[in-house]
């Protein structure tokens, strides 16, 4: 105690024990379940939020290290590029296309014979879509024929085909969408989209050009529909989106008919990043751009200048930077996870390679970052989510590890001041931790402001043993049940601020953290 009592003399000129009557103060700060901030100044940002969060995910009352992955159909010879589900009336099958073809990945194991083949690519766009005679669908990638399933068989669209389209050229068309019982098509290349008649899979496709609309040029790069509920009934749009951020809606049934379908909006967004720019979110439809991920109905309803209508709005620097580095790669994607209450959105930092995901809690609007899950591409089917990866198809979000490996997480809440500006020395923490099996963990102090620090090299947490900063946490490993842990550390930093840096790889462990506690002893202002 004389080092600490002779730093508050130092600081503030005043004997520590006629401050305080010579005691540490405790301070608790809640779990960071407001997630990842990339908005606020980290000097003055909600004692909630965090500068730092990897693989950790925010739920109301606390954060939870993520649950991990499992291959689930394995073999392919390259990577999984696009993954289509068909919706039948009884029974959903996925399907994934890998190199130069289709494969059945609807049931875990090795994958099997390709069911289509001789493709140029694996990068398709699919949609569901039913009528009196069945449940389709159709999928698109602009280069090679469309291909219709119906549950049994598969057909290469083209003008002579049953079905056939006629009036286009079929292997130009992509980003297929279904609005108003139509099948629509973006011309690749072109500011053209096609539509069949009502209620059919094939037949003569008719165009609406859009050249003359658009006043940034470019092409069309995506259709987008949505339901706006006003109340009184739905209103159904379809949207028009340019490569240049252009965005044309119109509202009615008959495209052929001018006074029964006619433009109601224009509005100037980001630029759209990839193929796959656009998720569901309920009736909603999400928009990634390069300003970032905008809601279709706050276009329709409020002014673009207004960024907090935007899902990223507290992500959104990190955004805007890896848009600039990675827009041009392969891979964004957005979907929305109803039963993780997540809406994931796909980034690919080097295409076929390494990708990472931004993480949201639906419920709670809270964002952190997922690494580990080398995705292409996302899909879900039966309430479980799913990923083409290399040279397999991974079912995730489940689980305590990633297909055996550790799971590597990092988080760095707010900064805290500890209600006062002043220099303090902090000497213990304790994380409450709720925990099903050892936990292993290190912490490092950041104080003033500085980069947090990682280290996993020597650590890890599993069911045998326990560290805690490379010495024992306790006596004797913790029980193989839920149980809360709170032991006091070693601490020892000084400064006006700090926050603490938690890295753990664990495997086969479920690790909540609900707070953090502290001991520290104030001083004076420099």
């Amino acid at each position: 105690m004389a080092k600490v009592s002779a730093f508050a003399r130092q600081r503030s000129g005043t004997p520590l024990d006629k401050q305080r009557g010579g005691l540490g103060r405790v301070t608790s700060i809640p779990a960071p379940v407001g997630g990842l901030n990339a908005r606020d100044s980290i000097a003055n940002m909600p004692p909630t939020d965090a500068i730092l969060m990897e693989n950790w995910f925010p739920y109301p009352s606390y954060i939870q290290v993520r649950n991990g992955m499992t291959a689930y159909v394995t073999g392919f010879s390259s990577w999984v590029e696009s993954l289509m589900i068909y919706s039948g009336a009884s029974s959903r099958k996925m399907f994934a296309a890998s190199g130069t073809a289709f494969y059945n990945a609807t049931t875990a194991g090795a994958v099997g014979a390709a069911v289509q083949s001789g493709l140029t690519n694996a990068r398709w766009e699919s949609v569901n879509f039913g009528t009196s005679a069945g449940q389709y669908m159709y999928a698109c990638n602009a280069v090679d024929k469309p291909r219709l399933y119906d549950g049994t068989n598969w057909v290469a669209v083209d003008g002579v085909s049953v079905p056939a389209i006629t009036g286009v050229t079929t292997t130009t068309l992509r980003s297929p969408a279904v609005w108003k019982s139509r099948i629509w098509f973006v011309q690749d290349g072109t500011m053209k989209a096609w539509y069949l008649p009502t209620s059919s899979i094939g037949g003569a496709a008719q165009s609406i050009d859009f050249g003359a609309e658009f006043k940034l040029g470019g092409y069309l790069q995506s259709i987008i529909t949505m339901s706006i509920d006003n109340a009184s009934s739905l209103d159904d749009y379809i949207g028009f989106l340019s490569s240049e951020g252009e965005l044309l809606v119109y509202r009615g049934t008959d495209p052929a008919v001018a006074g029964v379908f006619g433009i109601v909006g224009r509005y100037r967004l980001g630029r759209p990043i990839g193929r796959r720019c656009f998720f569901r979110y309920g009736a909603d439809t999400i928009i990634i751009c390069a300003d970032g991920f905008t809601p279709f109905s706050s276009l329709l309803m409020s002014n673009r200048d207004n960024l907090s209508k935007q899902l990223s709005y507290k992500i959104l620097n990190l955004v805007n930077s890896d848009v600039q580095s990675y827009s041009a790669n392969f891979g964004w994607q957005g979907i929305l996870y109803p039963i993780g209450n997540k809406i994931i959105i796909n980034v690919p930092q080097v295409e076929n390679n390494t990708q990472y995901q931004y993480v949201m809690n639906t419920i709670t609007g809270a964002w952190c970052k997922f690494t580990g899950w080398n995705a292409c591409c996302f899909s879900e089917m039966g309430d479980n989510l799913f990923f083409g990866g290399s040279t397999a198809v991974y079912q995730c979000d489940t689980g305590d590890d990633d297909n055996g490996s550790y799971i590597n997480s990092n988080v760095a809440p707010a900064y805290s001041y500890f209600g006062t500006r002043g220099t303090k020395l902090w000497t213990m923490i304790r994380p409450v931790f709720q925990t099903s099996r050892t936990l292993a963990a290190r912490i490092s102090a950041n104080t003033d402001f500085a980069t947090p620090a990682l280290g996993l090299s020597d650590i890890t947490s599993t069911g045998e043993g326990s560290t805690w900063d490379l010495a024992p946490w306790d006596t004797s490993p913790w029980a193989v049940s839920d149980q809360v842990q709170r032991l006091w550390q070693s601490f020892p930093c000084t400064g006006f601020a700090v926050t603490p840096t938690i890295s753990m790889s664990t495997k086969s462990i479920t690790a909540k953290l609900h707070s953090i506690d502290y001991v520290y002893e104030p001083g004076g202002i420099l």
